[in-house]
């Protein structure tokens, strides 16, 4: 079950402008960019709304747009027909998906990984992790009636809590963490209470980190930020994972990640984008970023729906603007709909230009595949093994190794970039000039274009 379109009315920063207050999102993943102040946390706060099965009426009429009269509301339409309503009227949603969706909270935002290593008691040397836990796992479904914060025996809850942590759920966050960085993982979750100074007791739970065999006790002060990050993700992400698999198949999966890695490198942002497709591929995502290179980039490498939120201020009022984010091919394609030619060539010499930069680290990769062969056969291909009848099929696998690194370059592409050259020569690039000597033909367009989708098709 998926989101097909969300309209925010009158709520936050949106207004009743129904072109620029509704989303459709026709149940795929969706990024979003958004510029300072445009809306995107409105968005996000919709979604928290969503994820509630009782609304504080008070809570909800707070969050209407100040400059309006009309009501606030919000509509998510679903792709198996329903819809769902928040508004004065409408506070309480007693559906299954929605419940489910109120016990895992999949609303991950920057400022929630900060409570893995921002350390809130400065008299202690290490993290106590457990009141966020606490919050995590407290509709944990422990049998078929109940959930983890029924349990009102202390040292029992504990215990449920302890088990869960290293006996269910560890494996899973380190695999996560395997993808962002190979050179640590979480040893255990250690699990202790004391007294306090006026008698009360204290669960405490501290987090044990290997780092490169040595142990972490105060990871908080050794580890970088990128890599505090990625533990942070890693553990939200499995116990969203683990909590959403015990529910209903029909549950409404949703992940709903905002600005969630302003200090990860651009290698590890991708490994998350890894981390999504290999674990999450059932979930419906929803990615808000601020970062405009960073979307752009996740845009191309991802078939997900893309939109662009700006802030409209020629009233006088601020209002959000939103519009659909096209990747250079889709835009070419767009403007040559609308009969706007010189826009739709240019917008097909940057997907050239883009596509020249994919074939060169593909060439880049495959040269150095070559390498690594030579040098395989030069260990293993030495005259007593070559002359070892004995090992023919070692050689035979290896010379169709070597066969198939000398057919990588695909002719097919080669070709079709020989004919673009051409194009872009006699068409594209005049376009992108003050010159009217050269007249611009629709037939050459559309055949710049298939030629363009051809290539595409093959990367």
């Amino acid at each position: 079950m998926k989101i097909n379109k969300i309209q925010l009315n009158n709520f936050r920063f949106f207004t009743d402008d129904k072109a620029n207050n509704t989303f459709d999102f026709d149940a795929q993943n969706v990024l979003i960019y958004g510029e300072n102040g445009s809306g995107k946390s409105s968005i996000f706060k919709a979604f928290e709304f969503l994820a509630q099965t009782h609304i504080n009426k008070d809570v909800l009429l707070k969050s209407k747009n100040i400059f309006t009269h009309q009501p606030v509301s919000l509509e998510f339409d679903l792709n198996n027909g329903e819809n769902i309503i928040i508004d004065e009227k409408h506070l309480e949603n007693s559906s299954n998906y929605i419940e489910a969706l109120a016990i895992y909270k999949p609303m991950l935002e920057y400022k929630d990984l900060l409570r893995i290593h921002y350390q809130t008691d400065k008299s202690r040397d290490e993290i106590n992790i457990y009141e966020m836990l606490r919050e995590l796992f407290k509709a944990y479904p422990i049998n078929k009636n109940e959930v983890l914060s029924d349990t009102k025996n202390p040292d029992t809850y504990f215990n449920l809590l302890e088990n869960l942590l290293n006996d269910i759920i560890l494996n899973d966050i380190n695999d996560y963490l395997y993808k962002f960085d190979k050179n640590f993982h979480i040893q255990k979750f250690f699990f202790d209470k004391e007294f306090t100074e006026d008698g009360k007791v204290e669960f405490i739970i501290n987090v044990k980190i290997d780092f490169m065999n040595t142990n972490l006790d105060n990871y908080h002060h050794f580890l970088n930020e990128a890599k505090l990050s990625a533990l942070a993700i890693a553990i939200h992400f499995a116990i969203i994972r683990n909590i959403s698999d015990k529910l209903e198949h029909n549950s409404l999966k949703l992940l709903i990640l905002d600005d969630l890695l302003i200090s990860l490198d651009m290698s590890n942002r991708l490994n998350l984008i890894k981390l999504l497709q290999d674990y999450f591929n059932d979930f419906q995502i929803f990615f808000f970023t601020h970062d405009k290179a960073l979307f752009e980039i996740f845009k191309e490498k991802m078939s997900w729906k893309s939109y662009e939120v700006y802030v409209d201020d020629k009233d006088d009022f601020e209002k959000p603007i939103i519009k659909k984010s096209l990747n250079y091919f889709q835009s070419a394609k767009k403007h040559f709909e609308e009969y706007d030619y010189p826009a739709c060539a240019n917008y097909l010499r940057k997907e050239i230009e883009r596509i020249k930069k994919i074939k060169e680290k593909q060439e880049s990769s495959t040269n150095e595949d070559k390498k690594v062969f030579g040098k395989i056969k030069k260990m293993l291909l030495g005259e007593d093994l070559m002359n070892d009848a004995k090992n023919g099929r070692i050689i035979g696998k290896l010379r169709g190794f070597k066969t198939a690194f000398e057919d990588e370059s695909d002719t097919g592409i080669e070709i079709d970039l020989k004919n673009i050259k051409s194009i872009t020569d006699r068409i594209l690039n005049p376009q992108s000039h003050d010159d009217t000597s050269k007249p611009l033909y629709k037939k050459e367009l559309e055949e710049a274009m298939e030629i363009i989708q051809n290539i595409r098709d093959e990367l």
